[in-house]
């Protein structure tokens, strides 16, 4: 058979693979992306281990290109477009309703579990750059599966319902921040050299420069593309400038800002969400991220682990998760409770933001190819972001008044924004 047919039957299989799990997940309630990374698993080297199959091996091209390579390209167009689809999906509105203990329970949320990790890390041996990125990786949430569980506890609109929804968005935000700053300083903490704190200096110019230049040009030409778009007289022609605006952001944030490609693509999404055509975008973009590069980024994780490493870093790793969900429950919490919540809707506040996701995921991939994070590490990031996915729901029920438990809404009554990809 063609190489170049292989290369297509590869992908082929792989989506499948990954649409039955996401699946199987999905009707037991859980987020369709557990079952994508198990995907990701099964075929990957902890099981299966599909590269190394003789069919797979040899599905390469006449021009030396291989099914892994036309797979990690086509991931590395799904973090892109993941992320531009998050800032899409951004409730402003949600923010701005909690601002205050959205806030500081996102700021609780993420400084307690990066410098917790980071600490963790340095004890263990790991350096200041490798130390500071594991802490990075903890500080992301996915309120997804959080979204699920409070809607089907009629919580969705409550209190600490719209609080953890605001903060969660709040969180992605500093997470960003923090991840940008670390992938645009990695290559001089390496040293502490006179130099190598002039070179801080100039990237840290370097990033101010690009964020003002998005912030101040980015909304403009936005306006100016959808006012443009409809003359080309085309399909779809807002959703093809949107992307354009969305790559070409991310490459200003990698080349001119130093800054993770994935933060120009969210801010991309950002300015998007505040016009009259992001919900057209919207619908436009889900279908194909939903079935083809969020599968294929997910499958890509899973496929780059080996779960069977683990046995060698077991104390590591369960300190690590401890100081995952302590971190979460602990500085979400506090943030809550500095605002007037009580104890118990603090800790709620809380154990709602213990899930990580899509960031974590993005943030732990970006670690991997930067060489910030070894390979065990990476796996150990992955299996995090599924166990404390897992574990949110039975805590959230456990957490909530049994007397303040209701029928659930309706799925359409989910706040945009709050139910994540499907």
């Amino acid at each position: 058979m063609n190489p170049s047919l292989q290369i297509l039957l590869c992908i082929a299989v792989i989506i499948l693979v990954a649409k039955l799990l996401g699946a199987l997940t999905g009707r037991i309630g859980l987020p369709v992306v557990l079952g994508e990374l198990f995907a990701g698993i099964l075929l990957g080297p902890t099981l299966i281990d599909i590269w190394s199959l003789s069919w797979f091996t040899h599905a390469t091209s006449p021009d030396g290109t291989s099914a892994a390579a036309v797979f990690r390209v086509l991931a590395q167009i799904g973090v892109v477009l993941l992320m531009f689809y998050a800032g899409l999906e951004t409730d402003v509105a949600m923010m701005k309703n909690t601002v205050a203990p959205a806030f500081w329970a996102a700021t609780g949320g993420v400084i307690l579990p990066m410098f917790g990790g980071a600490f963790l890390a340095r004890q263990f041996g790991f350096s200041w750059q490798g130390a500071i990125f594991i802490g990075t990786i903890l500080t992301a949430t996915s309120v997804t599966i959080t979204a699920q569980t409070l809607m089907n506890l009629n919580q969705l609109r409550s209190k600490v319902g719209s609080t953890i929804l605001g903060a969660a968005v709040i969180d992605d935000v500093l997470g960003l921040i923090v991840l940008s700053l670390v992938v645009a300083l990695a290559p001089q903490m390496a040293s502490g050299s006179t130099t190598s704190w002039h070179n801080i200096s100039i990237t840290l110019g370097k990033m101010v420069v690009c964020l003002i230049a998005m912030f101040g040009l980015g909304p403009l030409v936005t306006r100016w593309a959808l006012k443009f778009a409809p003359r080309l007289h085309g399909h779809h022609t807002e959703t093809a400038a949107a992307l354009v605006i969305a790559f070409a952001m991310a490459f200003e944030a990698q080349w001119l800002g130093r800054m993770a490609a994935i933060t120009g693509a969210y801010l991309a999404g950002l300015f998007f969400a505040f016009t009259d055509a992001h919900q057209k975008i919207t619908q436009d973009l889900q279908p194909t991220i939903n079935a083809l590069f969020a599968p294929i980024f997910f499958v890509s994780i899973g496929l780059d682990i080996n779960a069977r490493q683990l046995r060698g870093a077991t104390v590591f790793f369960l300190l690590l998760l401890a100081i995952a969900i302590g971190g979460k429950i602990a500085g979400c919490g506090l943030g809550a409770l500095a605002n007037r919540f009580t104890f118990r809707e603090s800790t709620i506040v809380g154990v709602g933001m213990i899930p990580r996701g899509e960031v974590g995921l993005i943030t732990a991939a970006i670690g991997l190819s930067a060489g910030l994070v070894t390979r065990d590490v990476y796996t150990q990031s992955v299996i995090l972001v599924l166990i404390t996915t897992l574990i949110t729901p039975p805590f959230l029920r456990f957490a909530f008044p049994k007397e303040e438990m209701s029928a659930p809404l309706a799925l359409d009554e989910l706040p945009n924004g709050a139910n994540g990809l499907a």
